[in-house]
């Protein structure tokens, strides 16, 4: 008896909230449009679009003597990935890297922009920089792979690098997302017309139903006055 009850309570809130959404459907709709809308609007008109340039390094450890490279060497070549990332954004090099292009940034924006990764755990590493202009964001990269291997044999004096590719553009904007943007937004609308029909129905004291009474007061219903339309 128990588990029916329950059954039936929960058929009673699913039909609740069915009952709120079919309601308030063209306020959700509306306010889904309206956010989209919004977040389209603000993405496409209002920020600016930031393009990304790329280059591949292989680094390697300098064992010039091995013909085989072993497991532990592309472990170690993997760890001195971060010790590289460090180097080759240094504030010295990139203040270089500024006066150089004429750059009107700051060493620490410029820094943030800057990327390192490793390409799927492998010895493969990708250096990144966003700009507002793409041929900038090439531009640096190309500076800093121009010293990128005296630099670092320098520097670390545990291994070396090579440039696999050089600095390539991508011309589409990496951000903003402007689909994504505009489908969060979308999201966001839904939310916030359902959130308002959940708190509206949640401070309502008005019951609109005899099941409503039965519900909440737990009293039985003894008459129900018919609602007669007037033909006239």
């Amino acid at each position: 008896m128990g588990g029916t009850a329950i059954e039936q309570d929960m058929t009673v809130d699913l039909r609740v909230i069915f009952s709120l959404i079919k309601k308030n459907t063209p306020l959700i709709i509306l306010l889904a449009v309206f956010g989209a809308a919004a977040a389209f609007s603000v993405s496409e008109f209002l920020l600016i679009p930031k393009y990304e340039a790329s280059v591949t390094l292989v680094v390697n450890t300098r064992d010039e003597q091995a013909t085989v490279i072993t497991n532990d060497q592309i472990n170690s070549a993997k760890q001195l990935v971060n010790t590289y990332a460090v180097v080759l954004t240094n504030d010295t090099l990139l203040e270089e890297i500024i006066q150089i292009l004429g750059l009107n940034d700051s060493v620490e924006s410029l820094n943030r922009r800057i990327s390192a990764d490793v390409v799927n755990q492998t010895q493969v590493m990708r250096m990144t920089m966003r700009d507002e202009n793409p041929d900038i964001a090439k531009a640096v990269l190309e500076e800093i792979m121009a010293r990128a291997p005296d630099l670092l044999v320098s520097t670390v004096k545990a291994g070396s690098v090579e440039i696999v590719s050089p600095p390539k553009i991508n011309y589409r904007p990496v951000s903003p997302r402007v689909s994504t943007n505009t489908a969060m937004g979308a999201l966001l609308g839904v939310i916030a017309a359902l959130a308002y029909a959940f708190i509206k129905k949640a401070v309502s004291n008005t019951f609109i139903s005899d099941e409503d009474i039965n519900k909440y007061l737990e009293l039985p219903v003894l008459g129900v006055i018919p609602s007669v339309e007037d033909e006239e």
